[in-house]
């Protein structure tokens, strides 16, 4: 059929084509930002959630709260998000990061604090209840919280929080 069409049609067809395809990328990517935001937030109140749960003298007693988000600058970008912890001075005091990490129930959010002093601790999970979770409770003898631990100082660095003389 196209070929018969002279090149003026062709060239009409191909132009609303390209039109329609620019115009759908437009559209997914601005969905894509909108819900950016409303992501964040979500995960914040989960890092929230998880903080006040692991450390309710800290967070409920101190007024200790999720900040801004603080840029990840390497690939787990895609997976993590670091967050500053604030006081009610809005000064920060630590920094919390949410991760996906797989386990043996599949992936789950894992929630990690960095502090200068004491250095990064694992918190919790953002979505495990149940008899999964006291699965976790020996937190110490995971092997695949060890190795998140390790690989959550690096995800850090990359955001800036902490410095490099800490790995040594």
């Amino acid at each position: 059929m196209l070929d018969n069409l002279d090149n003026k049609t062709k060239l009409k067809t191909f132009i609303i084509f390209t039109a329609i395809l620019i115009l759908m990328t437009l559209i997914l990517s601005g969905f894509t930002l909108l819900a950016r935001k409303n992501w964040n937030n979500r995960l914040a109140e989960n890092v929230e959630v998880v903080l006040q749960t692991s450390r309710p003298d800290e967070f409920n007693d101190k007024g200790l709260m999720v900040g801004k988000v603080v840029k990840i600058n390497s690939t787990a970008a895609v997976s993590s998000n670091v967050y500053e912890i604030v006081n009610q001075n809005n000064t920060v005091e630590n920094y919390a990061l949410i991760t996906r990490i797989t386990t043996y129930y599949g992936p789950q959010a894992a929630v990690f604090l960095f502090n200068d002093d004491k250095g990064i601790s694992f918190e919790g999970f953002a979505c495990l209840k149940s008899r999964v979770l006291k699965q976790f409770e020996n937190k110490e003898s995971d092997i695949i919280l060890n190795y998140w631990t390790k690989n959550a100082e690096k995800i850090f660095l990359s955001a800036g929080v902490g410095r490099e003389d800490e790995n040594e």
